[in-house]
């Protein structure tokens, strides 16, 4: 029996689908494919699925990632990332498959890119609208807890780095965050500042790009 860590990416339609149901696409993706993997025991087998860490609705996914378990160490991995290519939708897609070095638990950071737009105002509006928040001295917002209660929490204590510049017709923030287990910050938090602050809709697209532990090794 083998581990093995399957990385894919989550874009187009699929981004608009809830971690729960990529959860159920890509197991029932597996179930087809033909692949031999491995299953629990017992009265209520099931295959073994592992998913790193959820990505938010909405949200692109260039590096996410499942495990699972082969029951033949030998099994091509090319084969198998045909096999279960050829049952997921457009817009899931497995591109390596390999051996996980490190838990879940491990994920500390996530770095992302935004492109930011706005139909009332010109990029360099947006521009200097985000600017003048990042560059303030507190960034205040108030963050549901795991229990559901409210707290105010700073968001400037929690960037990592960023940068902000002009890419076409949008503003691109390129950000890292906490992520995990132990501490998350959603970017959203960030962009319904932005949103407040410019007075409009403001227009998202969202790409987590990369996951790092805590010592901003790439979570492999």
């Amino acid at each position: 029996m083998k581990n093995v860590r399957l990385w894919y990416r989550k874009d187009g339609a699929c981004r608009f689908i809830s971690h729960l149901d990529i959860n159920r696409t890509i197991t029932r993706a597996l179930q087809m494919s033909g692949v031999p993997l491995w299953h629990t025991e017992g009265f209520n087998s099931r295959m073994y699925v592992s998913f790193a860490l959820p990505l938010s609705l909405g949200f692109r996914g260039e590096y996410e990632s499942v495990d699972v378990r082969l029951l033949e160490d030998d099994y091509p991995t090319d084969v198998m990332i045909e096999k279960i290519n050829g049952c997921l939708p457009e817009g899931l897609c497995i591109y390596e498959a390999g051996e996980s070095l490190m838990k879940p638990g491990d994920i500390a950071y996530a770095h992302f890119i935004i492109l930011i737009t706005a139909e009332l105002y010109s990029p360099e509006e947006i521009l200097a609208c985000a600017q003048r928040i990042l560059s303030g001295e507190r960034i205040v917002t108030e963050k549901k807890t795991k229990k559901g209660a409210v707290k105010e929490v700073d968001l400037k204590e929690n960037i990592v780095r960023y940068n902000l510049e002009l890419s076409g017709s949008a503003v691109k923030l390129d950000i890292v965050l906490p992520a995990g287990s132990v501490k998350n910050v959603n970017p959203s938090l960030l962009t319904d500042i932005i949103e407040k602050e410019c007075g409009c809709d403001i227009f998202t697209d969202v790409t987590r790009v990369r996951l790092y532990d805590d010592n901003f090794e790439l979570f492999r």
